[in-house]
């Protein structure tokens, strides 16, 4: 420790403190270091390693009492964990098995299909086969406890009384799955054989009139249909019979027929006793389902009784059980507590115990370091604190906390430490007050400039002027507190600032830098730094030169807000302009649509009346036949009115058709932007029609179409077809006179090579001179007030130049009428 002495009384000052020219560091001689004491024969290491012996002797003494614990709670744990809690599962799982098998056997027994069948047996076979396993892991838990009382010998008996009633259930679903699969497939060839009288049925109506023999087989064919619905044995056996006895009379009736209806009559006799009363017949299929479906029922009370034995003897298995569990865990709770108390009372020793030792070591060693502690501090803050007052002659004072004795009392380790603290605090007083001397002369010549200056290091603060303080809004103490001048600065930043630092430190430059930075308190500025690269205390740092820049960042931020917010004001109303023309295409449309429902629903109501009518007349022709009171005139009276009704329907369903297929390509067309080939004169008329219930209310009204039948157009009939729209409703609404005559004219003609010139014309009111320049404005409308949105004209005016590719052009005199005029080519470019 002499050598150590030495070397910081000879060390020169650091290189970063700046010295006056002509002046010399004054250098204090260093105090002396006390000799080392002699040995001590009860030390502080002595003394620490009784009270540590001791104390490891209570954490052995608690650890040998809470492994013992350990291992019987571990016994029993085991023991419940292996058998116990097994065993309870396991019966709960049991128990919860049994009650899918009691959901399942009805379903089992109602079942209609094959597939349905199969599914509900699968299920119910691989119940039982989980509850036999069940079971049987039971058995195994209750062989490996090893334990014999009365309960578990009864608990193995009642396994053995439920898995023998489980294999006698097994054996009853079986049955009852076999009697299922009978009465479905005896329901399926019924109804293969009603199928059969289904279509025997359809060719008897085609057969010559045989009288008495066709009422009776139908009679036959209505009864057996019938029959097939009971539920009764004895009643289904007795019909059988009686279709029996039925064939066999109308074979007598057959005999007597002329050859070729008789030949016919047997052959259908034939078929008939084929489906209802051979073997495989509707009454034999029916008989055999009811059986099937009878015993299937018995088998299903069977398997109720067994199931019902079943769950007793769970229930009673699984109380047992629980039961048994409970005592089990009552036992593991009372040893718990025990041992509980056991290891409080240890630990309440180990505590007292603890607490003795506390004071102990508090008396001989911490409350000595605490006091020495308190003594360094109290002299190092001292120091600081008058190590930079100057006198009135410009030197140091001599620091008062020097007077502040650091305690060497006592005769071992902790007195040496204490010696050997007040001599290295000495020597840093005097080093600190010889580095003041040189840091105030820097201050001096720095912390007057305008600029922020900040010297740093991997960006830790080493020195800020007070103009870089200000701009941060904080004092020069709160900056070099900082953790990192790197908090300063948004993380978007900070690489690029890491980076300029590595080539300052390289020897390199950088250019002049402007960033945004964040005061402490929430607020932001913006500065341009410049950097250099400087030797500061024993090693290379950064200096940067700090100035605010705000308010010129703020008047281009507010310049380029404004042009921004121009843009967004523009880009709205042009949106907003897009979804009103929107709203206007389909309010056309919308009217489009009212109309044509108006028009369409005359003739859907005719056509619905006539067959109506249609359908009465049918009706009475039926019963009249049915009553066998049908007469030819009857017959040729049906015929006539039919004949009529179906022209009727014919007429007006045709009507109909062509008013929605003209709506249909219209509204098609309207509401997409598909390009195709079309006949202008054929599309116009299709307009027209479906334009028709706009106007037909106006009796005086003339609307002439003139344009070649051959005039083809290559374009967007959807775009043509909205502005005819727009022109025809603005010449009905603003134009003419509801209750004047009037004229409408559209006219085509190809013109100028592939040119198409297309004119709306009227003899209406005309538009005036002052109005006439604005009318293809957006929003422009002289009936604001009667619903007006002044977007038609705009529209088509959009539509013409922007789709057609073409031109509009307008002429109107007042009280003359007005002409619009297109221009735009027959085959439209698609870009």
């Amino acid at each position: 420790m002499d050598g150590m002495a030495s070397s910081i009384a000879e060390s020169p000052p650091r290189p970063g403190a700046l010295i006056q020219p002509g002046t010399q560091p004054q250098v204090r001689p260093a105090p002396q270091f006390p000799p080392p004491n002699r040995p001590r024969r009860f030390g502080i290491a002595v003394r620490i390693t009784l009270g540590l012996s001791v104390m490891a002797l209570l954490v052995v003494l608690i650890g040998g009492v809470s492994m013992s614990s350990f291992r019987l709670f571990r016994a029993e744990v085991t023991a419940l964990s292996t058998t116990t809690l097994p065993e309870v599962i396991a019966s709960a799982d049991l128990h919860g098995s049994l009650q899918k098998l009691v959901a399942q056997l009805p379903q089992l027994a109602a079942a209609t299909s094959t597939p349905q069948r199969r599914s509900i047996y699968d299920g119910l076979v691989t119940e039982l086969d989980s509850m036999q396993l069940l079971v049987a892991r039971m058995r195994g838990l209750m062989k490996e406890s090893g334990t014999e009382d009365g309960e578990r010998d009864g608990n193995v008996r009642l396994l053995e009384q439920t898995r023998s009633t489980l294999l006698i259930l097994a054996a009853t679903v079986a049955d009852l799955n076999a009697e299922v699969t009978r009465q479905i497939d005896y329901g399926d060839r019924q109804a293969e054989a009603a199928r059969g009288l289904s279509r025997l049925a359809a060719s008897i109506e085609s057969m010559p009139d045989t009288g008495a023999w066709a009422v009776r087989i139908g009679a036959l064919m209505a009864r057996a249909a019938g029959a097939t619905q009971l539920d009764h044995l004895s009643r289904l056996k007795g019909e059988a019979r009686a279709a029996e006895r039925t064939l066999a009379d109308l074979a007598r009736l057959s005999a007597d027929a002329p050859d070729t209806t008789g030949q016919m009559m047997s052959t259908v006799q034939e078929e008939l006793f084929s489906l209802l009363v051979a073997p495989g017949g509707v009454f034999h299929s029916a008989i055999d389902r009811l059986q099937a479906r009878n015993r299937a029922q018995a088998l299903t009370g069977q398997a109720r009784v067994l199931v019902e034995t079943v769950e007793r003897s769970t229930r009673t298995l699984y109380d047992s059980i629980r039961d048994q569990s409970a005592q089990r865990t009552d036992a593991l709770a009372e040893l718990i507590a025990e041992r509980s108390r056991t290891v409080m009372m240890l630990a309440g020793a180990s505590i007292i115990l603890a607490v003795c030792v506390y004071f102990i070591f508090r008396h001989f060693l911490s409350s000595r370091l605490v006091a020495m502690n308190r003594a360094v501090l109290a002299r190092l803050s001292a120091g600081h604190a008058d190590a930079g007052r100057p006198r009135t002659d410009g030197s140091v004072p001599a620091s008062p906390a020097t007077k502040v004795p650091v305690p060497v009392d006592g005769d071992d380790e902790i007195t040496d430490i204490g010696a050997s603290i007040r001599y290295f605090i000495d020597e840093i007083d005097r080093r600190q007050r010889a580095l003041a001397d040189n840091e105030r002369r820097f201050r001096d010549l720095v912390e007057g400039s305008i600029q922020g200056i900040i010297i740093h290091r991997d960006f830790h603060p080493l020195y800020a002027n007070d103009s870089f303080a200000a701009m941060l809004g904080l004092t020069v103490a709160e900056v070099m507190a900082l953790p990192s001048l790197l908090a300063l600065v948004p993380v978007e930043e900070r690489n690029g600032l890491i980076d300029n630092y590595d080539r300052l430190l390289d020897g390199g430059s950088t250019p002049r830098r402007r960033i945004r930075a964040c005061r402490p308190d929430g607020g932001s500025l913006w500065v341009e730094l410049t950097g250099r690269r400087v030797d500061w205390m024993d090693g290379p740092a950064i200096q940067a030169v700090v100035v605010d820049v705000t308010r010129e960042v703020e008047a281009e931020n507010a310049l380029r807000q404004s042009r921004d917010a121009a843009e967004r004001a523009l880009c709205e109303l042009k949106a907003t302009q897009a979804s009103l023309i929107q709203a206007e295409k389909m309010a056309s449309l919308g009217q489009l649509v009212a109309g044509v429902a108006h028009e369409v629903n005359t003739p859907i109501g005719i056509t619905i009346t006539g067959a109506s009518q249609l359908q009465a007349l049918i009706g009475e022709l039926s019963d009249r036949h049915a009553a066998s009171a049908l007469k030819k005139s009857d017959f040729q009276r049906f015929l006539s009115d039919g004949m009529e009704m179906a022209n009727l329907i014919l007429s007006n369903s045709t009507r109909a058709a062509n008013l929605v297929q003209s709506f249909k390509l219209v509204a098609v067309d309207q509401s997409s932007d598909e390009r195709r080939a079309f006949l202008l004169r054929d599309y116009i008329d299709e307009l027209m029609r479906s334009l028709h219930p706009t106007y037909k209310a106006r009796s005086a009204l003339t609307i002439s179409v003139d344009c070649p039948v051959d005039l083809e157009l290559d374009g967007y009939p959807g775009a043509l077809s909205q502005i005819l729209t727009n022109l025809i409703m603005n010449a009905l609404i603003h134009a003419l006179d509801p209750e004047q005559p009037g004229r409408i004219a559209i006219s085509a003609r190809p013109c100028d090579g592939d040119m198409v010139e297309l004119s709306v014309a009227d003899d209406g009111n005309g538009i005036a001179p002052e109005v006439l320049p604005k009318i293809f404005d957006p929003f422009f409308t002289t009936r604001r007030g009667s619903g007006g949105s002044g977007l038609g004209l705009h529209i088509v005016y959009n539509l013409v130049t922007g789709r057609l590719h073409g031109t509009i052009g307008v002429e109107s005199h007042p009280g003359q009428g007005t002409r619009f005029t297109l221009r735009f080519p027959r085959v439209i470019d698609a870009a």
